[in-house]
């Protein structure tokens, strides 16, 4: 066992991993990327392929309707396919209404996408924590844009700068999301790349995010607590991969 982030407790993944090489998983590591390869490991039980250049991976693994194990991975560098697990929520929450393949899933179900998905960006009401992927500070007027006829779905955009029906009631199939409307699981949030544009299908859904758990089941998104959306930020690159599956 080693000490990391704010003195955080770093559980190893597997057996015996030597204090010297997990040392090489520190979040700003300049041997990012050295001896990796192509893999398939097992992680949270679940069976996944992690890319030669992906030096994290989110699994959540679905255990009953609205709840969920979420393991957090970083690569060991030297070593083709060994990883550290810095976390794993065990009662992490999915959405409402469970979890369904990405590909069938329809907006206003309160479900979460089943699927492999990338993450590229990050956004909060709290300061940037040092993350490693573009981070948006909500301001007032942010809103994440859930309606079907605009050309900016399923993209955080201002109400100032127009293009969606930002006014529409929450009891509106075409409402978008105020971001500030969610203090506490807003304060740290990474995008899930499902559905996102240029290829985003309308009436699929938007706005699929891990964010920091509130007091129930999420709308669709994986919710975990503050101090593992912390770590996560801290480690994971663009691009890396959340598999969701049950």
């Amino acid at each position: 066992m080693l000490t990391g982030l704010a003195g955080v407790a770093l559980v190893c993944a597997g057996i015996g991993v030597p204090t010297a090489e997990a040392a090489d998983i520190s979040a700003g590591s300049s041997k990012y990327g050295k001896g990796w390869k192509r893999c398939t490991p097992k992680l949270n039980g679940v069976r996944t392929t992690v890319g030669a250049k992906q030096r994290t991976v989110i699994v959540v693994n679905q255990k009953s309707k609205t709840y969920a194990n979420t393991g957090f991975y970083v690569r060991i560098n030297g070593k083709k396919c060994s990883f550290q697990r810095m976390f794993l929520a065990t009662k992490s929450r999915v959405g409402y209404g469970g979890t369904v393949a990405g590909t069938q899933r329809k907006q206003g179900t309160g479900t979460t996408p089943r699927g492999t998905y990338t993450i590229t960006t990050a956004f909060g009401l709290k300061a940037d924590p040092g993350s490693w992927v573009s981070y948006h500070r909500v301001k007032s007027g942010d809103y994440w844009v859930e309606d079907n006829q605009s050309s900016h779905y399923n993209t955080l955009r201002n109400k100032k700068s127009g293009g969606f029906r930002y006014w529409l009631p929450a009891s509106n199939k075409n409402s978008s999301e105020r971001l500030t409307d969610y203090p506490g699981q807003y304060d740290f949030a990474m995008v899930i790349n499902y559905n996102r544009p240029p290829h985003a299908v309308r009436y699929r859904g938007a706005g699929i995010f891990l964010h920091v758990k509130g007091k129930g089941a999420t709308a669709g998104c994986v919710a975990v607590s503050r101090k593992n959306m912390r770590i996560a930020l801290a480690y994971l690159r663009s691009g890396d991969k959340i598999v969701i599956t049950s």
